[in-house]
C-alpha cells in the first residue's frame, strides 16, 4: 500500500504545481514559443482522431499517453465485416481463436493474457460475464460507429476484469434526415455438404434526427448451415439501437439497447470434429447437441454540463445473460451417451456509475481535468443442471444461486502542459463482497509530444485485478466445488511506446510491454485455488499509409511479437495446460496482418491477409492416446471484398450497390483450436440499398 500511497501523493503534488504554473505570468520568449506551438497544435487538431475510452473523456489520439487502436465504420464497411472479431484480428497485440465454424466459441487473448482478462463494453456498459469471459461470436457490427481498443491494465478506471485492456464498441449516433439501409447477402461454403452449405446475411439500419431527438437502429439476421455434415447450424438475430435526446443545450440522454438471440449446434465433445469422429476412434459426432443464448443489455447515460468547467455523467445499466446447453441421449451415435443432459445459466448485472469532471485551464497552456467517480454493481447468478444418471443433481430453482455486490471509488487527474507534455494519474478502491479486502488499482501514464515532427513518446504502468467467476466461488458440483476464499487475479504491467505521424499520409506506432500475472486461478480436484503465475512480454507495431500519388489507396499493416509468454509457477498443479517454463496455450509468438484498400468513385476493393504463427495447444485424442500437449501449426488466410455502385442519388434511391466477398481466398485447411476444422473457401454476395 505504501507505493500506491506515493502515487496518489505524487498526483496531488502535480495538481498543485499545475495550478501554480497556470497562475504564473509568461515572458515575451515564452509567448513566442507558445504562439508557434498553438499554430502547430491547431493543424494537428484538424487531423486528430478523438477517443474516449483511455480516460473516459474526449481526447485527441495524439495526446493520449496509452496504447490505443481505433477501428472506424469506414474500415468495417470496406472489409464487409459482419462480426467485430473479424476487424479485431488486425489490431496489434490481439489474438482470437474460434472453435470450428461461424458461431463456435470465440476467445480473445490481449497481449498474451487469458481469454477472460479484457473488459468488453458497448457505449461504456459491460458485456462480460462475471469473471471476465466473453464470447466474441455473439458481437456483430450492426449499428457500430467505431471500436476503441485500449491496451494495458485499466482497472483504475473500469474496475475488475480490465486486466489487459478494454474493448469499447461505440454505436452510431443518428443524424440528418431519416434514412434506411437494407443489405441482403447470400452465399455458401465450397466444402458444404450436398445442398446444405447456405450462408445468409440480412441487415437493416434505420437512422435519423428530428429536433432534439436522434436515433440509429441496426438489425441483423444470420444463418449459416456450417461446414460439417452433421449438427453445425448457426442462427442469430441481433438488435443494436441507440437513442439520443437533447432536451436542452447542457443536458443530454443516451439510451442503449443490445439484444442477441443465438443458436449454435455443435457435434463435438471436446476433441473437435477431427478427433471425436468414430472414423478416428472417437466417441462419435452428436446429431443434436446445441447452445442457445439470449442476451439483453439496457443502458441509460445522462450528461449534464451546467458550466464549461463542470461536467456530470450518470450511467444506469442492466445486463441479462441467459444461456442453455441441450444434449439429448444418443447412444447409437455417441458412445456412452445414454442419458439426457441439460443445463442453464442465468446472470443478471445491475450497475450505477457516476462521474464528475472538473476542467481548469487550457491545453495550449496548462490544463487540468479531474475526474471523481463512484460505481455500484450488483450481480446475481443461478445455475441449473439436470441428468438422470447424476441423481444427486435434481432439477430445482435453488440448485446453485449466488450474488455479489461491489462499491468502487475512483479518481483520475489529467494534466496538459503547452500541448507538449501530458500526464494522467489515477486510482480505484474496489470493495467487492467476493474479495477478502478492499483492492486498490493505480495507474500512471505520460506522453511527451514534439509538434515540430509530429512525434509522441509515451510510457504507462499500473495494476489491474480480475474477480473470480460465480462458478469458481459458488459451484456445488461435487467434482468442481466453488471456493469462496478465492482472491482476485492480478496483473502488474508497464509499457513504453513511440507514435509518429506525417500529416494524413503516414501513421506509425511501436510499443514494448510487459505483463506479470499472479494469483491465477487453477483447478485442482475438487476445487479452485490461486496458485499460478505467468509472464508475457512483447513488441507491437502498426503502420498506416495513404500515399499522395495514389489517392484512394490505403495500406495498413500490424505485427506482434511476444518475446515471452511463459508459465512461471503452477503451484502444486500437475496439468498439461499449465507447465512451468512452457508457453501459455493458444497464444502465438507472432501475428501479422496486411490490409490493402482502394476506393474509386463507383467501386471499392479490399484485400486482407492474416498470419498467425504456431502455438501450443492440447489434443484431446481418444483412447489409448488420450490428451497430449502439442504444437498447432501456423497459418495464413486472405479475404477479398468489393463493392460496385450501380446507382447514386437516383430519385428516392441514395445508393444501390452490388457487393461480394470471398473468405479464405486460397482455401487454407487450418485449425484455430486444435481438432476443430475452420471454414475453408466460401463466397457471399448481394445488394445494398440506401434510401
Amino acid at each position: 500500500m505504501k507505493r500506491y500511497g506515493l502515487i496518489l501523493l505524487s498526483a496531488g503534488l502535480v495538481v498543485l504545481s499545475s495550478l501554480s504554473a497556470a497562475a504564473a505570468p509568461l515572458g515575451p520568449e515564452d509567448e513566442l514559443v507558445l504562439a508557434q506551438a498553438q499554430s502547430q497544435s491547431e493543424e494537428v487538431a484538424r487531423l486528430d482522431q478523438i477517443v474516449v475510452t483511455p480516460t473516459g473523456t474526449e481526447v485527441g489520439q495524439r495526446q493520449t499517453s496509452v496504447s490505443v487502436a481505433t477501428i472506424t465504420s469506414r474500415e468495417i464497411e470496406a472489409r464487409q465485416a459482419v462480426r467485430v472479431e473479424e476487424v479485431l484480428r488486425d489490431v496489434p497485440g490481439v489474438t482470437l481463436s474460434r472453435s470450428g465454424s461461424y458461431g463456435g466459441a470465440t476467445s480473445l487473448f490481449l497481449r498474451g493474457g487469458n481469454n477472460n482478462m479484457a473488459q468488453v463494453l458497448l457505449n461504456g456498459f459491460r458485456l462480460n460475464e462475471v469473471g471476465g469471459i466473453f464470447d466474441f461470436s455473439k458481437l456483430t457490427t450492426d449499428n457500430v460507429a467505431r471500436v476503441e481498443v485500449v491496451k494495458g491494465p485499466m482497472s483504475s478506471l473500469y474496475g475488475s476484469d480490465a486486466m489487459t485492456g478494454v474493448i469499447n464498441v461505440i454505436s452510431r449516433k443518428g443524424e440528418g434526415a431519416p434514412s434506411l439501409s437494407l443489405t441482403s447477402n447470400w452465399g455458401g461454403h465450397a466444402d458444404g455438404h450436398a445442398n446444405r452449405n447456405l450462408i445468409s446475411e440480412q441487415r437493416l439500419n434505420f437512422q435519423g434526427a428530428w429536433q432534439q431527438l436522434a436515433w440509429s437502429v441496426g438489425y441483423g439476421n444470420y444463418y449459416d448451415y456450417g461446414i460439417l455434415p452433421v449438427n453445425n447450424r448457426f442462427t442469430a438475430n441481433v438488435l443494436n439501437s441507440r437513442l439520443d435526446l437533447t432536451p436542452m443545450e447542457k443536458l443530454s440522454f443516451t439510451f442503449t439497447t443490445l439484444f442477441i438471440d443465438q443458436f449454435s449446434g455443435f457435434p463435438t465433445a471436446g476433441g473437435g470434429d477431427r478427433l471425436d469422429s468414430k472414423v478416428f476412434g472417437g466417441s462419435g459426432l452428436d446429431p443434436d447437441q446445441n447452445n442457445t443464448f439470449n442476451n439483453l443489455l439496457l443502458g441509460l447515460t445522462a450528461n449534464y454540463q451546467p458550466w464549461e468547467w463542470w461536467q456530470h455523467e450518470l450511467s444506469l445499466g442492466y445486463l441479462n445473460l441467459n444461456s442453455r446447453y441441450n444434449n439429448k441421449a444418443n447412444p447409437d451415435q455417441v458412445l456412452f451417451q445414454d442419458y439426457d443432459y441439460f443445463s442453464r445459466d442465468l446472470e443478471d448485472q445491475y450497475s450505477l456509475n457516476y462521474r464528475t469532471n472538473l476542467l481548469f485551464g487550457t491545453q495550449d497552456r496548462v490544463g487540468s481535468t479531474t475526474t471523481l467517480g463512484l460505481e455500484l454493481r450488483n450481480e446475481r447468478w443461478k445455475g441449473w443442471a439436470y441428468s438422470w444418471d447424476w441423481f444427486a443433481w435434481n432439477y430445482r430453482d435453488d440448485f446453485t444461486k449466488a450474488s455479489r455486490g461491489s462499491v468502487s471509488y475512483y479518481l483520475q487527474e489529467q494534466l496538459a502542459f503547452y500541448d507538449r507534455f501530458f500526464l494522467t494519474l489515477g486510482g480505484r478502491f474496489e470493495d467487492n463482497s467476493s474479495f477478502a479486502r478492499v483492492e486498490f488499482s493505480p495507474r500512471a501514464s505520460a506522453a511527451l509530444r514534439f509538434p515540430e515532427t509530429d512525434t509522441t513518446i509515451r510510457a504507462a504502468g499500473g495494476r489491474a485485478i480480475k474477480a473470480p467467476s460465480f462458478y469458481q466461488t459458488n459451484s456445488l458440483n461435487p467434482f468442481a466445488l466453488g471456493n469462496p476464499t478465492l482472491k482476485p487475479e492480478q496483473n502488474v504491467s508497464w509499457e513504453v511506446g513511440l507514435d509518429q505521424w506525417y500529416g494524413e499520409q503516414v501513421q506509425a506506432s511501436l510499443t514494448y510491454f510487459e505483463n506479470n500475472f499472479t494469483d491465477l486461478i487453477q483447478y485442482i480436484f475438487p476445487s479452485f485455488f490461486n496458485i499460478a503465475k505467468a509472464s508475457t512480454k512483447g513488441l507491437e507495431f502498426a503502420l498506416t499509409l495513404r500515399p499522395k500519388p495514389l489517392p484512394g489507396f490505403t495500406v495498413r499493416t500490424a505485427y506482434t511479437y511476444l518475446t515471452d509468454l511463459r508459465v512461471l509457477d503452477a503451484g502444486n498443479l500437475v496439468s498439461l495446460a499449465v507447465i512451468p517454463g512452457q508457453n501459455l496455450l493458444r497464444r502465438p509468438r507472432q501475428t501479422w496482418s496486411l490490409d490493402l484498400n482502394y476506393q474509386a468513385k463507383t467501386w471499392e476493393v479490399n484485400l486482407n491477409g492474416l498470419y498467425v504463427g504456431p502455438r501450443a495447444d492440447l489434443g484431446y485424442y481418444p483412447f489409448p492416446v488420450n490428451t497430449r500437449r502439442l504444437c498447432n501449426g501456423g497459418y495464413f488466410i486472405a479475404n477479398l471484398a468489393g463493392y460496385y455502385t450501380v446507382a447514386q442519388n437516383w430519385g428516392s434511391i441514395k445508393r444501390l450497390q452490388l457487393m461480394a466477398r470471398a473468405n479464405n481466398l486460397f482455401d487454407k485447411n487450418y485449425t484455430e483450436v486444435f481438432g476443430y476444422s475452420s471454414p475453408r473457401f466460401n463466397i457471399i454476395g448481394g445488394l445494398r440499398l440506401d434510401i
